[in-house]
């Protein structure tokens, strides 16, 4: 039997030059548009990262996390990964374990809960990694 698909991707977390990356998933049943994402909070060892320094990777492109609510044509796709970029160099340390806490709101526009309103569900997920 597959494993479930998780928030934060297994073995994600990457140090990088410019400072660090970790992969997430779309945990709904069907591809979304970007500008359903209401809010991501990305933390490091319980102290949360600055959304300013934060990039959304998708599709080939990487958008600033205020840019996502105008993206109404760029889809996340079900089978694909997003990549957070962490613009902070030497925040991750290749080799050293890091807890990774996501959290995650997304709305679904085609189920309407009340006028102008719509289902969102938000999603919380910490993981305990390996920088590689």
């Amino acid at each position: 039997m597959a494993d479930a698909v998780q928030l934060v991707e297994d073995n994600s977390l990457q140090a990088t030059g410019a400072g660090f990356e970790v992969k997430i998933r779309l945990l709904w049943y069907r591809s979304l548009p970007l500008s359903c994402i209401d809010h991501i909070q990305l933390s490091l060892d319980g102290q949360a990262i600055d959304p300013g320094f934060i990039l959304f990777g998708i599709n080939g492109h990487q958008y600033m996390l205020e840019q996502l609510a105008d993206l109404v044509e760029e889809y996340w796709f079900i089978q694909d990964s997003a990549i957070l970029s962490v613009k902070q160099a030497g925040v991750v340390v290749k080799g050293q374990s890091y807890t990774i806490g996501v959290d995650v709101a997304m709305r679904f526009p085609y189920i309407p809960i009340g006028p102008g309103k719509f289902l969102t569900n938000i999603y919380k997920y910490s993981a305990t990694q390996v920088a590689n």
